[in-house]
């Protein structure tokens, strides 16, 4: 895991389990031949990429796996953290820390992508 920005404040490990992660507006979904899902969203592209092609936006596909999906099914803005980790760890029999570190890996990479935002109520507080 990267460290945190200088100006970026990281939040205790079970506030950031607490977070309930919830799927973004997606473009399109669709589901491949082989399982896989593919979500469309859009992008802002850097600013040579604008000057090059002239649009402000783009689009971005990412294929999910079949435990790639899972996870990001789970983002329903209800589920926390700390369930889905759970929920996972149950569901491929793993220990907590190895599902902790698989999901939460992946729930970072979805949002540094733009597909899922993270939520922390007041009550989790």
């Amino acid at each position: 895991m990267s460290p945190p920005k200088p100006n970026q404040k990281r939040l205790p490990k079970n506030l950031s389990l607490a977070c309930r992660p919830r799927r973004l507006p997606i473009v399109r979904q669709q589901e491949t031949d082989d399982g896989n899902l593919r979500v469309t969203v859009h992008i802002k592209p850097y600013r040579w990429v604008q000057f090059f092609t002239g649009r402000p936006e783009a689009e971005r596909t990412f294929a999910l796996d079949s435990l790639g999906q899972e996870v990001y099914q789970a983002c329903d803005g209800k589920t926390s953290v700390r369930k889905i980790i759970e929920a996972f760890a149950r569901t491929h029999q793993i220990s907590l820390a190895e599902a902790e570190m698989s999901v939460t890996t992946f729930l970072k990479t979805l949002v540094t992508k733009g597909l899922v935002a993270m939520t922390l109520d007041e009550e989790s507080l």
